[in-house]
């Protein structure tokens, strides 16, 4: 007996000990070798560590491999024990290393001294791609950023394969097979090879829907944005999604699709319904192979989805629970639900949490600080087709802003962020000032929209929140290289436009990098040449926020313009004629509070200096030789609430101004009926008034609406002066608007060619209106860039009698946007004019905003 219990007792040690190796050990070639030591495993001994060694780790700091293992000199250790078993795991875990082991070197009395051997991964040379061409070999070794010295891991080569597979599943093979091999060389290292058998573009041949009664196949069809078949003409989904979108079979696309399809359902009522079956196979042909497509490059498969459709549901009873602060009334205006109204979730949801296009209930609480309001729709009846929602209501407690801050400003100064928040210390919290900040920081242009995150920091125990803004400084200069042909000349413009420009920093040379920025200022200088007989040279520098409390900007204009044939100069030479334009001015405008805060008024003050010789272009040959002064005073009334600078998708931009001078004229008392031009344009002498208008409508997707129109009037005080012949309208074509002879607005009509609408001296009056439907292509911090498609029309007339506003010459065509963040907007247009000798097909291209 006791012979027997004997033996038990020497197995259960002998697995003891096993498990104890193997848990030491934590992987397959990991171990502790003890050497020749008597270590008894059913009782381990407590050791001080004395020493530790390596062996096999020349790539590697042993400091940085000793705190991974977590074993250092003094600490207590049991041996046996988990403590170097861990140590061992910890090391193989890294995927640095073939073998891990850790000896016992020697051991005097207490103290141990250990040997940590290590045996590692090779490192990787290069690699190099087989099956694949030149131009995506460069692609792929973008794609998946090996660098030589990489360590080889299974994890490198399975994370690299993923990459490659991902690359071309992307472009419609899906059935792409990538298989990665190894080579070592002399020194040791591996050549990676991934060999990559593509296979065949797979297309979608026929995509056809079974079950589906209620929703025809065309609708299904245009809801899967990303997949459709061949036999679905791009004319039929120009307005869902974009025209040259391939027919390419890719199953994370197709699934959200699918998905897409089934929330249309929902959106209709049909809250069941559902995807009960999909299958996906490939064309065959009689001999059995799969079929091929029109290119032998290409495979043709065939999907056809079975659909549970189900009931359509609509609401019945819709009632509030646990509402104090708003009744039921207010409530179901902001919910925007009626009875008999088609059962659609989403909008449920949109129109209780938040809907974009109009006030929604959570909008309605946070607001009004009640930061920690929840709103849950419970389904409490449902009888036949009709639904009861009971929506259970936690009000909270107003929250209170506690602090504000910013984060990732690394060139624009605090303050300069701070003052255009709406959210201060104190303030009671609410969404929509939350939501008015970010659109403010997005308006300064500093930032890279995208990165602008206004954060929410909540503490429900305090009833507080802190917002930090989260920002990344983007470009603030902008390049304008712009071009032209104007007037039967080219013209080349050159600027440089600093948007956040600090003055204070200009002889501190630590703040040039390369130049001082960060306090908001702007400074622009500009060029304008054809390089032989015209040249306008421009300065202008704005203050946004004079005195630094308040938002009013002050803003300094020089600028000086001539244009001449080329002749020599000289005050007697009859063969030379010149216009010369020398002024500036100042302005001051200032940010309303009513009607509300996105209102602005300006005043200001401008002076032109006009000298003219032997000059016969202007207005018809009124006033060639003599000196010309224009001291006018400018009013301005503008109201900008667009989401953004770039591409907006909501909102309108609106703007008033008028500009007059004094009436010298009528202060004289002289009779100006016999006078030469001269005494008559000695002191420029008129009343203008321009007004133009811009909205912007989110129409489907990311498809905007955008209506604009424009309208200008110069009037005159003096029936025997007439109308000014400086600053007259001048219509049609590109708009070039640093054409500026005789203080001349252009405005561009596409379709036209330049200024072929008006009146040969120019206008005094004019109408424009665009019609504009635009569509997003890229959206990120570098570019930005769209397509639309426009009808335009507008006419320009000699005087407001003439007057005719819908009398127009009328296009329309296509055109492009390109923004860079360093060359500002970049527009081609092509139009057709229906109207007149100068339409027709016309091309159109501008640096800038000259096509607006």
């Amino acid at each position: 007996m006791k012979k027997r219990i004997h033996n038990i007792l020497y197995s259960i040690g002998f697995w003891l000990l096993m498990l104890e190796v193997g848990l030491m050990s934590g992987v397959a070639n990991g171990q502790t070798i003890v050497g020749g030591y008597d270590l008894d495993y059913l009782t381990p001994k407590t050791y001080e560590i004395g020493g530790i060694t390596f062996e096999g780790a020349e790539n590697f700091d042993t400091r940085v491999v000793q705190l991974v293992a977590g074993l250092q000199v003094g600490d207590k250790l049991k041996l046996p024990g988990e403590k170097v078993s861990a140590a061992v795991d910890n090391l193989w875990k890294q995927g640095m290393f073939e073998d891990v082991q850790i000896l016992v070197s020697r051991i005097q009395g207490n103290i141990v001294f250990l040997k940590i051997v290590l045996k590692e991964r090779p490192r990787m040379e290069n690699f190099n791609f087989k099956g694949v061409k030149k131009g995506e070999a460069d692609k792929l070794r973008e794609e998946i950023k090996l660098v030589s010295g990489d360590v080889v891991t299974e994890n490198l080569l399975r994370t690299s394969t993923n990459k490659i597979k991902g690359y071309y599943i992307d472009k419609g093979y899906t059935r792409v097979e990538v298989t990665p091999t190894t080579t070592p060389d002399s020194n040791g290292r591996l050549t990676i090879t991934f060999n990559v058998n593509r296979g065949k573009k797979v297309k979608i041949d026929s995509l056809n829907f079974v079950g589906n009664e209620k929703v025809s196949t065309i609708k299904l069809q245009s809801k899967m944005e990303k997949t459709h078949d061949a036999h679905y003409f791009w004319h039929l989904r120009f307005w869902t999604k974009p025209f040259w979108k391939k027919n390419r079979f890719i199953e994370n696309d197709y699934r959200e699709d699918l998905n897409k399809v089934i929330d249309y359902y929902n959106e209709l009522g049909y809250r069941d319904a559902k995807v009960v079956s999909d299958t996906v196979w490939d064309m065959v042909t009689p001999d059995g192979s799969a079929a091929k497509g029109k290119k032998s490059k290409q495979s043709r498969i065939r999907v056809r989805v079975n659909l549970y459709e189900g009931q359509r549901f609509v609401f019945r009873n819709i009632t509030f629970s646990g509402n104090t602060i708003y009744s039921d009334e207010v409530l179901h205006r902001a919910l925007r639900i009626k009875k008999g109204d088609p059962y659609n979730k989403k909008e449920l949801d949109q129109n209780l949490t938040y809907n974009p296009s109009g006030t929604d209930i959570t909008s309605l609480y946070m607001d009004n600080g009640y930061l920690f309001f929840r709103a849950t729709p419970v389904e409490v009846a449902v009888e036949g087709d009709s639904i009861d929602i009971e929506i259970r209501i936690t009000e909270g407690k107003q929250a209170r802003i506690r602090d504000v801050w910013v984060e990732g400003n690394t060139i624009t100064n605090d303050k300069i962020i701070m003052r255009e928040l709406h959210t201060r210390p104190g303030d009671l919290f609410s969404r929509e000032a939350l939501l008015r900040s970010r659109r403010e920081l997005v308006t300064l242009g500093y930032f890279k929209e995208e990165s602008i995150i206004p954060e929410p920091r909540p503490n429900a125990e305090e009833g507080t929140v802190d917002i930090v803004y989260k920002v990344e400084e983007g470009s603030t200069s902008q390049l304008n290289l712009q071009g032209g042909y104007g007037s039967g000349m080219v013209i080349g413009q050159v600027g440089v436009q600093l948007n956040n420009f600090s003055v204070r920093n200009i002889f501190n040379r630590k703040a040039w990098a390369p130049l001082p920025a960060g306090d908001g200022q702007k400074l622009g200088l500009n060029l304008v040449t054809n390089g032989s007989y015209y040249y306008a040279v421009n300065a202008s520098f704005t203050e946004p926020w004079l005195g630094g409390h308040r938002a009013q900007s002050l803003t300094g204009s020089i600028y000086h313009n001539l244009y001449s044939n080329g002749y020599y100069y000289g005050k007697n030479n009859p063969n030379y004629y010149s216009l010369r334009i020398t002024g500036g001015g100042i302005s001051f405008s200032k940010r309303m509070k009513w009607p509300d805060d996105y209102f602005v008024m300006g005043h200001g003050l401008s002076y032109k200096l006009y000298q003219l010789q032997n000059y016969n272009n202007l207005a018809a040959g009124l006033f060639a030789n003599g000196r010309a002064n224009d001291i006018s005073y400018g009013f301005t009334l503008s109201r900008n609430s667009l989401d953004s600078p770039i591409y907006a998708r909501s909102g309108s931009d609106i703007s008033l101004a008028a500009y007059l001078t004094p009436p010298y004229s009528l202060l004289s008392g002289k009779d100006y009926s016999e006078a030469d031009e001269q005494e008559k344009y000695r002191w420029v002498e008129y009343y203008k008034v321009n007004l133009r208008g811009s909205w912007m409508l989110n129409v489907v997707g990311d498809v905007v609406l955008n209506t604009r129109f424009r309208f200008g009037y110069l009037g005159y005080y003096n029936k025997d002066i007439g109308t000014s012949p400086f600053g007259r309208y001048f219509l049609g074509g590109d708009g070039l608007s640093s054409w500026m002879l005789d203080g001349r607005e252009v405005i561009p009509l596409r379709g036209y060619e330049n200024n072929s609408l008006n009146p040969t001296a120019g206008g005094s009056v004019f109408d424009r209106f665009t019609f504009e439907l635009r569509q997003p292509i890229i959206e990120s911090a570098t570019a930005t860039i769209w397509v639309a498609g426009f009808l335009e029309g507008g006419n320009c007339w000699a005087d407001i009698k003439e007057f005719q506003p819908y009398k127009m010459y009328n296009s329309a065509g296509l055109g492009v946007r390109l923004f860079m963040p360093m060359l500002g907007m970049i527009g081609v247009d092509w139009g057709y004019g229906f109207d007149g000798a100068s339409g027709g097909s016309q091309f159109h291209f501008s640096i800038g905003q000259s096509l607006d």
